[in-house]
């Protein structure tokens, strides 16, 4: 009897070290999503956000907690603390100290600074091929967003899906990511910053 329950553990180990993503927890799993998101270098993505009244194509470069965001017709800088958001339509750049809430409205990949935090985790079954699907719910009422879907690459572990719920209920994104890059070469810091002399002649509204 001994003999058969070690070797239903070692198989169990054995099976384990051969699909190892299956053994994790959805906390390890975003854990070793965040750690690869973060580390080092940069990300270069491009993604179309589906919205009810269309669809909207973007691209953002990420390197921690900063970020250069790119949208038709409008370019936000985040630097960590100070954004700018440049909109091309009246020739104005806005400046202010986004809460992480606002943030979280503008940026696809805040999922990176939420799981950890006041959300419950749960993996869950789904049909598309080579992703794990992982549901967070708030567990907080307060919290804009209720609930964040992810669909995470199995073996490379970025995003290839990001759904969004808000607090109302009623406003429903879904962003598909289309293009990934991981650079290692970081940008400079001052790439995450509006710079005057890019655009001369755009009036500045200071709101901090």
């Amino acid at each position: 009897m001994i003999r058969y329950i070690f070797i239903a553990i070692l198989l169990s180990i054995v099976n384990c070290q051969l699909s190892i993503v299956h053994c994790q927890t959805p906390m390890q799993l975003l854990d070793e999503a965040a750690a690869k998101a973060t580390s080092g270098g940069h990300l270069d993505i491009a993604f179309t956000v589906h919205l009810a009244d269309g669809d909207m194509q973007g691209r953002i470069e990420v390197q921690g907690n900063r970020f250069v965001l790119l949208t038709p017709g409008m370019q936000t800088w985040f630097d960590g603390k100070t954004q700018w958001t440049y909109a091309e339509v009246n020739e104005e750049v806005s400046v202010t100290e986004p809460t992480l809430e606002e943030l979280q409205a503008i940026n696809p990949y805040a999922w990176i600074s939420l799981y950890q935090q006041g959300y419950d985790l749960k993996f869950a079954e789904t049909a598309v091929p080579n992703v794990r699907k992982v549901i967070m719910t708030s567990n907080v009422a307060r919290e804009e967003m209720q609930s964040i879907v992810l669909l995470l690459h199995q073996t490379e572990l970025y995003p290839v899906r990001i759904s969004m719920a808000s607090r109302a209920g009623l406003d429903v994104v879904v962003i598909d990511v289309d293009e990934y890059n991981v650079y290692q070469q970081p940008l400079p810091d001052g790439h995450f910053t509006f710079k005057p002399s890019d655009h001369p002649g755009v009036e500045v509204i200071d709101l901090r």
